[in-house]
């Protein structure tokens, strides 16, 4: 499943029965990376309704701005997923490497890849609230509830990631780098703790 992308050719279906399954792959990095698209999409939409209502003309160079910097911001999540997978698999095999070989890469490199990936999710998941919250306070009741809930589906995407980073380093103690990855993701979850709600 780890080796397969998110596209139109892959029915959502496919994906609930792969992160269900007994396997190591597609975890909860690829989750929160799907969350946080998910939440954007549901941001670059309601921009776009509101590029459509002559009614809300006053928030159109908002809505702009905040449709298409959502609309980039779906692909990159999902390549964040999928490179957590690979991140992941590198994991696993520095901690068990097939008999008779060496591994790719020492494990606290593989460690310190992975956190990073989950820094960038946090990092993105925070913009995807922020342009929710942009576009909140102009709009009625029925889109603000949508906007609500892509702030909170980002949100509990960059907890998890928050949670991934913590899981990754673990065992890195006070390596310097680890601390700065670990500093790095405490300033992008401060960064969104009044957006989650």
């Amino acid at each position: 499943m780890s080796r397969e992308r998110w596209d139109d050719a892959l029915p959502l279906g496919r994906w609930l029965d792969a992160v269900a399954a007994p396997q190591p792959l597609p975890a909860g990095g690829r989750v929160a990376s799907l969350a946080g698209a998910f939440a954007a999409a549901l941001v670059e939409k309601i921009g776009r309704i509101v590029l459509r209502s002559p009614g809300r003309s006053a928030l159109h160079p908002a809505a702009q701005e905040v449709a298409a910097r959502a609309a980039a911001l779906r692909p990159l999540l999902l390549a964040v997923g999928e490179a957590d997978d690979r991140a992941y698999a590198a994991i696993m095999a520095a901690r068990r490497p097939p008999a008779g070989t060496a591994p790719s890469m020492p494990l606290h490199d593989a460690e310190l890849a992975a956190a990073r990936l989950q820094v960038t999710l946090i990092e993105h998941c925070t913009e995807v609230m922020e342009l929710a919250q942009r576009l909140a306070d102009g709009v009625g009741p029925a889109l603000a509830a949508d906007l609500a809930t892509a702030r909170y589906l980002a949100g509990a995407a960059a907890q998890g990631a928050m949670g991934n980073v913590e899981a990754d380093l673990k065992n890195l103690g006070d390596d310097v780098a680890a601390a700065g990855v670990r500093g790095a993701a405490a300033a992008a979850m401060t960064r969104g703790a009044t957006l989650r709600g």
